[in-house]
């Protein structure tokens, strides 16, 4: 019945993820009502999963939503950057069109000291849960969200392609 339990809250949750276009589009950085909405309830969800999962108590489930609370929204933040650094790089690097050297320059160590820094947020949230998660619930933790990351990004590409079809004609968007 575990097994059963699982694969609904897997399908439920990326339902969620499925259902909203703007939440899980490439290189949205939605800030929208209904992101913001998205993203909770995705959260909220996957929560209760570890939870059950990881055979958290509720102490440990506070903990963790805590930590969590506080390394996503940077994370989020160094994301939008690096989508904004990349952006610039791309105004840069246009074809026909000298790129500014300097610019270039400054923009991909900002873009390297940004992707470290991301890492170290991950190395930093691991070094929190270590105080009230077991070696073992923080391995489990890890694969479940990898999974979850993987799927998310499955259906951004998906998304993707849908709309590079779907705008050249090959059927209506998504």
């Amino acid at each position: 019945m575990g097994d059963l339990m699982r694969r609904i809250v897997w399908v439920l949750l990326v339902a969620v993820v499925a259902l909203s276009g703007r939440a899980v589009a490439q290189d949205d950085g939605d800030d929208s009502p209904e992101a913001v909405r998205m993203r909770q309830q995705i959260e909220t969800r996957f929560g209760a999963q570890v939870q059950e999962m990881l055979g958290l108590t509720d102490q440990q489930a506070t903990q963790l939503r805590a930590t969590l609370g506080t390394y996503a929204p940077k994370r989020r933040a160094m994301e939008r950057e690096e989508r904004a650094i990349k952006r610039g790089l791309q105004a840069q690097l246009r074809p026909g069109i000298a790129a500014n050297a300097d610019s270039v320059g400054r923009l991909v160590d900002r873009l390297l000291d940004l992707k470290v820094q991301y890492v170290k947020s991950f190395v930093d949230e691991d070094k929190e849960m270590a105080k009230y998660l077991t070696p073992v619930q923080r391995a489990q933790f890890l694969v479940m969200r990898e999974r979850l990351m993987a799927r998310i990004e499955e259906i951004r590409q998906q998304r993707q392609q849908q709309r590079l079809q779907g705008g050249a004609g090959a059927g209506p968007p998504p």
